[in-house]
């Protein structure tokens, strides 16, 4: 029944990018298929009762994972990483940090990143509540760069995401 409900090409599309780009949101799911939300919403709940797809809702969003494929298996603490991770504030926060290594002062970033100083206490605020960062003498540093690292690389940023924030720090470089 499974191999036969994946057949579709329309859900097989859907469970593809949501394996690829885990933790996206629907209208996220939505903008990568380029399908209309309720084709997206019509085959993710078929995807949920077959147990191929499950969904998180944290911070207003309901974000979706697949429940396991090639043996792969995110857990709780990845899931909640990932959420945060598709954002584009708080990725472009972590990207700038894994590139400079190291302790950052709120300052520094807040003036290279081009992010008002309480809309990145905002966001450094969740990213410390998630333990992606910590604080120490006036510094921040991610916690755990090596998992960090590995979470982006495997499960890579959607490249819209990716691509608002170039263009945002590359506006502000010139």
């Amino acid at each position: 029944m499974e191999e036969f409900e994946l057949e579709l090409e329309s859900r097989k599309k859907i469970f593809e990018v949501i394996k690829d780009y885990p933790g996206l949101n629907m209208k996220a799911i939505e903008r990568k298929t380029e399908m209309t939300l309720n084709l997206v919403k019509y085959h993710i709940q078929k995807l949920e009762k077959m147990d191929m797809v499950n969904k998180v809702e944290e911070g207003g969003y309901k974000r979706y994972y697949p429940v396991k494929y090639e043996g792969e298996r995110l857990d709780k603490r990845d899931k909640r990483l990932l959420a945060l991770l598709r954002k584009e504030i708080p990725l472009g926060i972590v990207i700038y940090m894994l590139n400079k290594g190291g302790k950052v002062k709120h300052k520094e970033m807040s003036d290279e990143l081009n992010i008002p100083p309480s809309t990145l206490s905002y966001h450094l605020k969740k990213l410390k509540e998630k333990n992606i960062l910590k604080m120490s003498q006036g510094s921040y540093q991610i916690v755990d760069e090596k998992h960090i690292s590995h979470l982006l690389l495997e499960y890579e940023p959607p490249d819209d995401i990716v691509e608002r924030f170039l263009d945002a720090w590359e506006n502000f470089s010139l």
